[in-house]
């Protein structure tokens, strides 16, 4: 170390001021290279991922009460009133047949850019369910001219309704209690079933994968049985960065599937209906 010392001291001055300068920006190097490669891994992961805000996602019965008012237990091959839940009469006193059911809910949600809706159920009544987007209105006036009657869904709300859902959605009209409107788009949501290539609902069949991925190597399952998954292609949510509230109506519909000779099921069996929504 004395000679290096020695050598630089007798270094002419010049030299010594480049020596120095040299010595200095190879310092500079060492920690710039490390810090600037840090910032750039950062900046790129900035880029990659999108921070998200903490979200919510609900699914309840029309106008965001709890999922126990959304009641499909009571499906009828005749007229209903839709706030009494009895059935209706024509002027002659006979009962009034119908060949389809519709029930009203709701997916509301904060900070969530989209989701789906997926819909299962097993085939035990051949029913045909659709879902479609729905509108809803505070009044009957409000209704746009010409929309069928069978497009609209009365709703009337519960007292202490919501305990799951407390969001607060400003262009939704849900805190006004009494009977609320809802109309069905024309057009079903668009999706697909996951596990079945035809309109038919599928039947149980080993060897299919989807059979035994529920069922393994059971060969006595009913085939009524066999649940079938449907998924919708992706809702965009308006604003994403707030509080929504979007309306939806199931359509449970058995045209062409009652007995020619009187209006009961041609099964009276149960179906399993699950319906979900996620991000």
């Amino acid at each position: 170390m004395k000679g290096l010392a020695l050598k630089f001291n007798n270094l002419p001055l010049q030299k010594k001021a480049a020596l120095i300068l040299a010595a200095m920006l190879t310092l500079a190097l060492c920690v710039m290279v490390p810090v600037f490669a840090w910032f750039y891994t950062q900046r790129k992961a900035a880029e990659l991922y999108k921070v998200e805000f903490p979200n919510s996602l609900y699914l309840n019965a029309a106008q965001r009460e709890d999922r126990m008012y959304f009641n499909m237990n009571a499906i009828s091959p005749y007229k209903t009133d839709p706030v009494t839940g009895g059935l209706e009469h024509d002027e002659d006193g006979k009962l009034i047949p119908v060949n389809d059911q519709k029930y009203v809910f709701s997916v509301s949600g904060s900070n969530t850019s989209n989701y789906k809706i997926q819909l299962a159920h097993t085939n035990n009544n051949q029913f045909t369910y659709k879902i479609y987007h729905a509108t809803q209105y505070s009044s009957q006036e409000a209704i746009p001219s010409g929309t069928y009657e069978n497009d609209v869904v009365l709703y009337s709300m519960h007292q202490n309704s919501h305990t799951e859902n407390d969001l607060q959605v400003s262009d939704d009209i849900y805190s006004e209690e009494g009977t609320k409107y809802y109309v069905k788009a024309s057009e079903p949501l668009n999706g697909e079933y996951k596990n079945k290539e035809t309109e038919t609902p599928m039947k149980a069949k080993t060897g299919d994968k989807f059979y035994e991925e529920n069922y393994g190597e059971l060969d006595n399952v009913q085939e009524d049985d066999v649940p079938s998954y449907w998924q919708s292609e992706a809702v965009t949510v308006t604003p994403e960065s707030g509080n929504f509230c979007d309306y939806y109506i199931i359509e449970v519909s058995w045209e062409k599937r009652l007995s020619e000779t009187d209006r009961t099921f041609e099964k009276k069996e149960t179906d399993m209906v699950y319906i979900t929504a996620y991000r």
